[in-house]
């Protein structure tokens, strides 16, 4: 038995090995989302109810949670925050920092809604609406990052997501730039 053991603990060690020189290394990070909706030339903002950004406005938006694909976070914060359903069609923003506690990566994510859902204020907003860019001035934000994603999704194209999860038997999604260069 102890022989097996010992055997067990060096092939475990190698198998271990060879994983580390094939992986990246991990960083644990605070990892946020947001679902970017648009509707002609308005985008989709919620009126944040309590918390420390009560009052202010910003995309529907939240946390990833453990063992959840970030593209799948957003559209949970955006069923939880707007009660609506949609999918993801591409990136419009990932913003990074870093904080005390490590590395901070957020991820606005193009969402296009399913046919006849409208957005109502559900759980931990005050009051969700369309808005133009022409109100953007007048309103109190959740910061200056929201705000200049929120401009953006109006004015340019998102980077397109192609979904090779069925090919590859595991969530696999690709997010890469429409543009052509000539």
């Amino acid at each position: 038995m102890t022989c097996l053991l010992s055997n067990l603990r060096k092939n475990t060690a190698l198998y271990y090995s060879e994983i580390d020189d094939y992986l990246m290394s991990s960083v644990r990070c605070d990892l946020g989302v947001a679902a970017v909706v648009t509707d002609k030339h308005r985008v989709l903002l919620v009126k944040e109810s309590a918390g420390r950004y009560s009052g202010h406005w910003g995309l529907p938006k939240g946390y990833v949670d453990e063992g959840e694909l970030p593209r799948d976070a957003a559209l949970r914060e955006l069923r939880e925050e707007c009660a609506v359903e949609g999918r993801v069609t591409g990136i419009y923003a990932i913003r990074e920092n870093l904080t005390d506690i490590g590395p901070a990566v957020f991820i606005a994510y193009s969402v296009k809604l399913s046919a006849g859902e409208v957005p109502t204020a559900a759980s931990e907003v005050e009051e969700a609406k369309f808005v133009s860019i022409d109100e953007f001035d007048n309103i109190n934000w959740v910061s200056e990052a929201m705000k200049s994603i929120a401009t953006n999704a109006l004015t340019q194209t998102p980077f397109s997501t192609t979904d090779y999860s069925q090919q590859r038997g595991y969530p696999y999604l690709l997010h890469q730039s429409n543009e052509v260069r000539v």
